[in-house]
C-alpha cells in the first residue's frame, strides 16, 4: 500500500519504517496485525499528534471513534501506529513520507466513516442499455486526514423519475480500441502477491529485491505519475527471467501431476501450511515433510530435464531496452 501511494519502492519503505521504529517514533513495522488490544489508550496516541502543523488540527477536532477490529492478530505486536510525535525536520525524505503515511492512516482508523449518496441511472435507448452513476459526498470525516483516498463528488446528474420517458437532445457514437496491458508496477505486483498468498507485508519487499538483484527483471519509470516529480517504476522481464519461466514450464509440461515453479500455487500452499502450524491444525514435522516431498519432486524432474532450461536460455527474447535501471 505504501509503495502505491508514496512512490517509493517497498524495500526503501521497510528500511525507513525500521529506522522510525528503532528511534521510537512508530511501533514494530513487521507485523500484519490489524486489531488493537483494549488495553491500548488510543486517545492518548491521538493527543500526541496535536503539535503537528499538518494534521494536528484534525487530531484536535474531537472526532475520535474506536477503530473497527480486523481479522489478524499475531498476539505479539499491535497494528503499525505512531507512538510519539516527531518534527518532520529531523527526518530524511523517505522517513518523513513513511511517518506521515503511518500517522494519517492511524488517525483515519480512529475516525468516522465518510458518507455519501450514490445515484444510479439506467436508460434504455432502442435496443441498447446505458448506465451511469453519480456521487454526492455529504460527510468527509476520515477523508480530511487520509489524503491518499480520493472519494469526490461527481458532476450533478439530471433528475429523472422511475419509468419516465424522455427525448435526448443528441446521441453520439465514438470509436476506440483496447490497449494491451503495460508491464507490472511494484504496487500492482504487491497486490497480486497478496492476493495469491505469497509472502507477508514484511517479506514481500525482500522477494522483490531478490528478483531485481538476480536480474530476473529490470526497472524503468512509467509515465503518468501523480504530482510533481513523482514516478512509479515498472518491471521489465530480462532474458534470464524469461528463460527461467519458459524453461521451468517446459520441464513440467508433460508432467500434469508435477507442481509448477512458475505459478504461485506451490509457494501459496507452503505458506498456508505454515499458518496451519501457527493455528495448531498441523505440526511442524508434518508440514516440513509435505513441503520437502513437493520440492524434491520438482528438483528431480528439473535435474533429469536440465537440457530444457538450457534450450530456453538460448531461445529467450531480449525484452528489455537500454533505458532501464537495475
Amino acid at each position: 500500500m505504501g509503495s502505491k501511494y508514496l512512490r517509493i519502492d517497498s524495500q526503501a519503505i521497510m528500511k525507513a519504517a525500521e529506522t522510525l521504529y528503532t528511534k521510537g517514533f512508530i511501533s514494530y513495522p513487521r507485523t500484519e496485525t490489524d486489531q488493537f488490544d483494549n488495553e491500548i489508550d488510543l486517545k492518548k496516541l491521538v493527543e500526541k499528534q496535536y503539535p503537528s502543523e499538518a494534521w494536528g488540527e484534525y487530531a484536535r477536532g474531537g472526532g475520535f471513534k474506536q477503530p473497527r477490529r480486523g481479522r489478524n492478530n499475531d498476539k505479539a505486536h499491535p497494528p503499525i501506529h505512531p507512538v510519539a510525535f516527531v518534527s518532520p525536520t529531523v527526518l530524511n525524505a523517505n522517513e518523513k513520507k513513511v511517518y506521515e503515511f503511518v500517522t494519517r492512516r492511524f488517525l483515519a482508523c480512529c475516525s468516522e466513516d465518510a458518507k455519501g449518496e450514490a445515484t444510479d441511472i439506467e436508460i434504455k435507448y432502442g435496443d441498447e442499455q446505458f448506465h451511469t452513476r453519480g456521487l454526492v459526498v455529504s460527510e468527509r470525516n476520515y477523508l480530511d486526514v487520509y489524503v491518499y483516498d480520493k472519494w469526490e463528488s461527481s458532476q450533478p446528474l439530471p433528475t429523472f423519475v422511475l419509468n419516465e420517458s424522455f427525448e435526448p437532445k443528441e446521441a453520439n457514437i465514438t470509436e476506440g480500441k483496447t490497449v494491451a496491458p503495460g508491464y507490472l508496477t511494484e504496487p500492482e505486483l504487491i497486490g497480486l502477491m497478496d492476493a495469491n498468498g505469497i509472502g507477508t507485508d514484511a517479506t514481500m519487499a525482500e522477494h522483490i529485491s531478490k528478483i531485481k538483484a538476480r536480474e530476473y527483471v529490470a526497472t524503468r519509470p512509467r509515465g503518468g505519475g501523480r504530482g510533481s516529480g513523482s514516478r512509479v517504476d515498472e518491471f521489465i522481464p530480462t532474458k534470464l527471467g524469461v528463460a527461467l519461466v519458459e524453461g521451468y514450464d517446459n520441464v513440467v509440461a508433460a508432467l500434469p501431476d508435477c507442481p509448477s515453479l512458475t505459478k504461485p500455487f506451490l509457494r501459496k500452499e507452503m505458506e498456508l501450511r505454515m499458518r496451519d502450524i501457527c493455528s495448531g491444525t498441523k505440526t511442524k514435522v508434518e508440514v516440513v515433510r509435505q513441503n520437502v516431498e513437493m520440492y524434491s519432486e520438482v528438483f528431480m524432474h528439473t535435474q533429469q530435464r536440465i537440457g530444457l532450461l538450457k534450450e530456453a536460455s538460448l531461445r529467450a527474447p531480449e525484452l528489455t531496452s537500454k533505458t532501464y535501471n537495475t
